[in-house]
């Protein structure tokens, strides 16, 4: 017997006090931001590496260098990265 089920990650994206709203261009969402600090240059500096995760068909279309603003704050998309199957892409940032 084979098991069918219908993906939903609206549910996984609808989850108030963890998401934060994501602005490109017109389009409005909300994703996960995270902004991990990174010790380098030999423990000298530290760097933080900002990112959110969206539903991919809310932003399909990333480019480096695109503006995007996250939780009211202004970055410039570093890169952006399909995450598993594609239907979760993790943006990587750096600020304006």
């Amino acid at each position: 017997m084979a098991l069918s089920f219908t993906e939903n990650l609206g549910a996984f994206f609808d989850t108030p006090g963890f998401t934060v709203p994501v602005v490109v261009g017109e389009t409005t969402s909300v994703g996960y931001f995270d902004s991990p600090n990174e010790m380098v240059a030999d423990g000298v500096a530290y760097t933080t590496d900002y990112s959110v995760l969206v539903q991919t068909s809310d932003f399909p279309s990333f480019t480096s260098g695109d503006s995007i603003t996250v939780d009211g704050v202004s970055y410039t998309v570093r890169e952006p990265m399909l995450e598993d199957d594609g239907k979760t892409t993790r943006v990587f940032m750096m600020k304006v």
